[in-house]
């Protein structure tokens, strides 16, 4: 951190900018500061706000903080002359002041007034690059008791008069309370015409008032560093150097830059700066003067111990913020061939649900070693919240008890084939007669070849098909075509599968069933090849206890973050990207993504 500037002789106020703070390191070094140095207590910019720091070469001058405007102020409301109505929708379009610090341990003349008019220049361009909409107008409050307001009227804001002196008491309906100190209200015109245009009848597109002005009714995304905070201690209490979250915040941005396995972890760990380090609360040595990074035993140990389905949980949690209330789910088993190989009975098998249309993992099982996928699936279904979803499954799913599990968690399913394992279900399924059945077909060229895919469906839900291809709670039956051609040697092939749904006619045909079962196959090409041959996961030969399981976590926590970002197409891009920049990849943990 660099110290704090020598008196005002040195600082030539010319040379001094402003610019919002970047990343997690420096949001987290801007709190501390404000509620180091400020008179009120400081918990944090509420709502869509934005920080500004004043700096004069490496140094921090000043801090300023900007959030939405208060909600009730009359001074201010009566000026603008608005209604309650476009108060309510326009709120967002006013910044408020809400801290202002000076960090200079002498008095520098004119910085406070410097720093202020920096910061106001770039108000609404910052805040519309950040939020989307752009600032009006600014305000702020002083409290005369202890200040005079001289840097803002030297910046030329207005002074609207005092406040009644209410403030509002925290929670969810609003209680004011008299608290008998009242503030001075001053305002800055951003724009010219401020209030006249925020009184004004017609909304610009712009402003995205309907967007951003609305008080959110649902939680506020959280950052996975948050998420990660809520995994329950595995380890006693004697000993314990690094807080949970810290070794596993490191753990995932080393997943996320390609390393693999405890010692790479470590090795990435002993690559991270002071500052890193400190941004994700590891251990300050008092011997040593300064942060250190965990150790290899401490990541095996802590990866081997830790219960996973606590892990899986947590990241469950920040990734169920980006799935899709409704999006389709696929689930399927893999097997992981370096850890089987190393255990007696030579099995670990995992059970996942990978979202169909982001790619991200919700949960994962373990398989019962003296058991299959098939209870494994039911287990994983139990877990998840799969209400108003439809689950996708392979051939061996086509069971009573998994139709019966799904429809109890208010979920539908299509399992993509029937096959052998159903031999009368299938014997009915090919008995139907599927010629004027309505139909849908899809014609793709790549990859050296041509391939259509015909689906006709028919409806079993009259009662002539009662105990016809009898899978509980199926209602159509499809015929799924599909005809190969290889370009290059003209050879042509034929597959013909049958598959069944509990979705009705009135909420999918042809067309929606038939990219449901392609989309199926996104587990294969998402997530399974993805593990095995990005992060090498079948030649992983860790073993021990919960390792193998906790290794996978933190592999779809990291294809999460890039399946969120949007900017790489495949993970190795993305895997190299974040290897040569670590900030990055602790901001994608620490920082919560935007709304």
């Amino acid at each position: 951190m660099a110290t704090l500037p020598a008196p005002d002789s040195s600082i030539d106020l010319r040379a001094v900018t402003v610019r919002p703070t970047w990343g997690a390191r420096e949001h987290r070094r801007w709190d501390r500061l404000v509620e180091e140095h400020h008179y009120l207590r400081f918990h944090g910019v509420v709502g869509k706000g934005l920080r500004h720091v004043a700096v004069h070469g490496e140094t921090w001058l000043a801090l300023i903080g900007w959030q939405p405007g208060a909600f009730k102020l009359a001074v201010r409301d009566r000026w603008i002359g608005w209604s309650a109505e476009q108060q309510f929708r326009r709120l967002h379009l006013i910044a408020n002041n809400s801290r202002f610090v000076i960090l200079t341990p002498e008095r520098v003349p004119n910085l406070a007034s410097r720093v202020l008019g920096l910061s106001l220049r770039r108000l609404s361009a910052d805040i519309q690059a950040v939020h989307g909409y752009p600032a009006l107008l600014a305000e702020t409050f002083v409290d005369p008791a202890r200040f005079a307001g001289t840097c803002y009227r030297a910046s030329n804001w207005r002074s609207l008069g005092m406040t009644r002196g209410f403030a509002r008491d925290p929670g969810a309906a609003p209680r004011w309370r008299h608290h008998g100190q009242p503030k001075e209200v001053f305002v800055f015109e951003l724009t010219d015409g401020a209030a006249e245009a925020l009184s004004r009848a017609e909304t610009p597109a712009n402003w995205n008032a309907e967007q951003h002005s609305e008080p959110m009714t649902a939680p506020r995304l959280r950052s996975l560093f948050e998420c990660l905070g809520e995994v329950p201690e595995c380890r006693h209490a004697r000993g314990k150097r690094y807080p949970l979250k810290t070794v596993l915040a490191v753990a995932v941005a080393a997943r996320l830059a390609g390393y693999r396995g405890s010692t790479a972890f470590a090795q990435f760990a002993a690559l991270l700066s002071q500052e890193q380090l400190e941004a994700v609360g590891a251990f300050w040595s008092p011997s040593k003067k300064r942060y250190t990074a965990p150790a290899i035993t401490t990541f095996h140990n802590i990866l081997a111990a830790l219960p996973p389905e606590t892990l899986d949980n947590a990241i469950g949690r920040w990734t169920g913020q980006h799935g899709g209330a409704h999006a389709p789910v696929a689930m399927d088993g893999k097997d992981l061939r370096g850890a089987s190989k190393q255990t007696e009975d030579g099995r670990r098998m995992m059970v996942a649900a990978l979202v169909h249309k982001t790619g991200m993992v919700l949960g994962q099982v373990e398989v019962d070693r003296k058991s299959n996928e098939i209870p494994a699936v039911r287990e994983l279904s139990s877990s998840l919240d799969l209400a108003g979803r439809t689950v996708t499954l392979d051939a061996m799913h086509a069971q009573h008890e998994t139709a019966r599990c799904l429809l109890g968690r208010r979920a539908d399913y299509v399992v993509t084939a029937v096959k052998d394992n159903q031999q009368n279900i299938l014997e009915d399924l090919k008995a139907i007669d599927f010629s004027d059945a309505p139909w849908h077909e899809t014609v793709d060229k790549g990859h050296g070849r041509i391939e259509r895919r015909r689906c006709a469906v028919v409806d079993l839900s009259a009662a002539e098909w009662d105990g016809y291809a009898n899978l509980h709670g199926r209602r159509q039956a499809m015929r799924i075509e599909r005809e190969r051609e290889i370009l290059k040697t003209g050879e042509r092939s034929v597959e013909v599968t049958w598959s069944l749904t509990s979705l009705g006619a009135d909420r999918a045909g042809p067309e929606e069933l038939l990219a449901l079962v392609r989309n199926h196959w996104h587990i294969e090409n998402r997530l399974h090849y993805v593990r095995d041959f990005t992060y090498d996961e079948d030649r992983c030969r860790a073993h021990v206890r919960h390792l193998p399981r906790n290794l996978s976590c933190l592999t779809n926590a990291a294809i999460a973050i890039v399946r969120c970002d949007g900017r790489f197409r495949f993970l190795p891009e993305a895997n190299r990207h974040y290897a040569a920049r670590a900030q990055e990849a602790l901001d994608a943990i620490l920082i919560a993504p935007a709304a």
